[in-house]
């Protein structure tokens, strides 16, 4: 009887096991990173923004930006494009891009609006 009990080794998940159960499970999408304040200067010849945004959830989260309460229209205005959920602003400018800067993430389970990250513009 000793002999049996010794070959009995208990069943533990992994790591990886236990992401697999819990990506399988449906949840709301969670922030990961928010985006930042940030200090633009007006010298620099690369006149690009990054403003940060990562989500998970399950389903897998989609984005989109609001500047000043206002969704940001990727699609109409070139300036602008989203990779993940980053945001790019090319050819930054204070007059059009200064304020108030939130990542939305959504998902069939629910909606989330990040904090607030104010983008302000400075010659050096």
């Amino acid at each position: 009887m000793i002999s049996r009990l010794s070959a009995f080794k208990p069943f533990k998940y992994n790591k990886t096991q236990q992401r697999t159960q819990f990506e399988s499970e449906e949840f709301g999408p969670v922030f990961i990173q928010e985006p930042d304040d940030a200090i633009f200067s007006l010298d620099t010849d690369d006149k690009k923004v990054i403003m940060n945004c990562e989500a998970r959830g399950n389903p897998v989260p989609t984005y989109s930006w609001l500047i000043n309460g206002t969704n940001v229209d990727a699609e109409a205005d070139f300036r602008y494009s989203l990779i993940d959920g980053n945001l790019i602003i090319n050819n930054a400018s204070e007059a059009i891009d200064y304020g108030r800067y939130q990542c939305r993430a959504e998902n069939s389970i629910g909606i989330i609006l990040s904090r607030d990250a104010l983008l302000q513009f400075a010659c050096e």
